[in-house]
């Protein structure tokens, strides 16, 4: 219960700033609003401020602006976002996803001031603190994975007969070419926490390296990254924030870059998506884990929503934002029952999309 409920908080957070972004622009151009929701009706409780309604509704997954002008009933007066140049109407459009980014970048800054864990080869050296070689990713069906070793779990000692490395000889490369240069098992010792990280246990691994997952070496199947305590003042945090979110954000975008070329190859695999029951899952274990672990998952969270969103597809900010493009470039409107037809399907898609991730995910969980 606790887990969903500091989902949807962090859910209505990141929905609001993104809902927000979108109402401030549309004010900013002297755009009337006529409702500003979070969540989806039916509605628990409203009020009206100036020209606006503002709502919170029973369905908390989402939530919602109503611009006029957007309506198919709206009439074109002055204040409507049709009557406004197209370029402040692609401000409106990308300003949802700007403020997405933003709050990444406040998140992690805090997650920094509050002291987090982080790679210590994108921080300086002054603000590292006690660097641990970490395994960070396992690769699905790689021997490391029939091993069972976990992500997270922190290295103390590997060695493949011939080289051992142990406390201050640990390294990503260093570790790399063991693994490598192995004629057989190679032999490991981690240290692996519980979701606090306040209980631990040490393990010893035999696991036997094979080719193919790395071209022309021996591998695994895991990613090693020299993890440390981060800890940072106010400027400081804000300007290693900003240099981190820029490095997530290019990090989705080329993620899901790849995850839509695989699958218009036909071969993407759902597996490496999440919904809801996946998120909330995620959410609850880095509560767990502490203040700044929950404000990482969040911007994570966040700079995914705003990659998204700029993906031109019908009902997202993307897809309407091309609308308005070709529009400037036509010099002309397209027919609005058009584009509410083609909206209206593209929404069926994502929620149809949506089912099929948390029947995924429900199944992932009780299998």
């Amino acid at each position: 219960m606790s887990t969903a409920i500091i989902f949807l908080l962090v859910l209505t957070a990141l929905v609001f700033v993104h809902e927000l972004g979108h109402f401030l622009a549309a004010r900013l151009f002297k755009i009337r609003v006529d409702e500003f929701a979070i969540g989806f009706p039916p509605r628990i409780f409203s009020f009206v401020w100036g020209a606006t309604r503002y709502a919170v509704n029973l369905l908390p997954l989402g939530g919602y602006v109503r611009i006029y002008g957007e309506g198919q009933e709206d009439e074109r007066t002055p204040d409507s976002i049709l009557s406004k140049p197209r370029w402040q109407q692609a401000v409106v459009l990308v300003a949802g996803v700007t403020f997405n980014v933003l709050f990444a970048w406040l998140l992690i800054s805090f997650s920094f001031m509050l002291g987090t864990r982080a790679s210590a080869d994108a921080m300086p050296p002054s603000l590292v603190h006690d660097p641990v070689l970490t395994v960070v990713m396992i690769a699905p069906g790689s021997p490391a994975q029939k091993a069972e070793l976990k992500e997270g779990d922190e290295i103390l000692s590997i060695t493949n007969g011939k080289t051992l490395l142990a406390t201050s000889t640990l390294s990503v490369a260093a570790a790399q070419g063991v693994i490598a240069s192995a004629t057989d098992k190679v032999e490991m010792t981690v240290k692996h926490y519980g979701v606090n990280r306040k209980e631990y246990e040490v393990k010893s691994y035999s696991i036997k390296p094979i080719e193919g997952i790395v071209s022309n070496k021996k591998a695994l199947g895991i990613s090693m990254d020299m993890i440390a305590e981060i800890k940072a003042g106010f400027f400081t945090g804000l300007y290693y924030g900003a240099r981190q979110t820029y490095y997530l954000t290019e990090n989705v975008a080329i993620g899901l870059y790849q995850f839509l070329a695989s699958a218009v190859m036909g071969q993407a695999s759902l597996s490496a998506v999440s919904g809801p029951v996946g998120i909330a899952g995620v959410v609850g274990q880095s509560a767990a884990a502490g203040l700044s672990s929950l404000l990482v998952i969040a911007a994570v969270i966040s700079a995914n929503l705003a990659v998204i969103n700029l993906v031109p597809f019908p009902a997202l900010d993307g897809g309407r934002l091309v609308v308005v493009i070709i529009e400037a470039i036509i010099r002309r409107e397209i027919n609005p029952k058009i584009i509410q037809w083609i909206n209206g399907v593209g929404f069926l898609l994502l929620i149809l999309l949506m089912v099929v991730i948390t029947v995924k995910d429900v199944w992932a969980l009780v299998s």
